[in-house]
């Protein structure tokens, strides 16, 4: 769960030493649909169909971000507690091109990650002139799904894109990662009005979220990356 709060400013260059050792290598298992395993508070189909999914631009995602956004987080994963990261990028020839991994000033705990400092974000992207095309987040001990939390944080990436994806890594897991979009119109219309108090809750048996990926408008390539950490 992405989240926000307030700290203070500072661009950290990595620290001299031994580099991290490597996270375990990505994979992923194919299934018609499962349940979550957070009190099935969401539901994947892996069906395009099943909402109609509206004309979207492509988003060209680095192939090697997760990878290298788990090194990043391995110190995190290794205490039990999540990492969180920002997707930003820009229209090149109508089509969104994720250039940099911004990884915000954060706290966290096993199952949440909370933002600080959301004005120096700001700050960042418009000096870049970069979009927020989606965002990022480890799940220590969990599997690879979307929680509640984390559908309610990703409506809000969504009502501003449309194009908006969640990319959850559960290197502990099988699958261990996943690349999500709500459904549209009935995930966001069903997450937007929801109005549970509760931080995590369960929602309706409704195909709330979905692949942006696996025959979706996200595509994995070869390209550049550019990482940079404010903690």
């Amino acid at each position: 769960m992405l989240g926000q709060n307030s700290a203070t400013f500072g661009k950290l260059s990595r620290a001299q030493g031994a580099p991290p050792p490597p996270p375990p290598p990505l994979h992923r298992i194919d299934a018609d649909q499962y349940r979550t395993a957070s009190q099935q508070s969401a539901w994947i189909i892996r069906d395009r169909a099943v909402d109609g999914v509206p004309e979207l631009k492509s988003v060209l995602l680095p192939q090697d971000c997760l990878p290298r956004f788990l090194s990043i987080a391995i110190v995190n994963t290794s205490r039990n507690c999540e990492t969180c990261g920002l997707l930003l990028g820009k229209d090149q020839r109508g089509k969104f091109v994720v250039t940099t991994l911004l990884i915000p000033k954060q706290h966290s705990t096993s199952d949440t990650c909370m933002m600080d400092e959301e004005e120096l974000v700001m700050q960042f992207t418009e000096e870049r002139l970069l979009i927020t095309l989606g965002w990022i987040h480890t799940h220590p001990s969990q599997s690879c799904f979307m929680s509640s939390p984390d559908l309610h944080t990703h409506s809000r990436f969504q009502l501003l894109l449309p194009e908006s994806f969640a990319v959850v890594c559960a290197p502990g897991s099988t699958p261990n990662y996943g690349i999500f979009r709500l459904t549209d119109p009935t995930g966001m219309r069903t997450i937007l009005d929801c109005s549970a108090k509760e931080a995590f809750h369960p929602h309706p048996d409704l195909p709330i979220y979905t692949d942006a990926d696996k025959g979706g408008h996200v595509q994995m390539k070869d390209m550049p990356l550019e990482i940079v950490d404010l903690r």
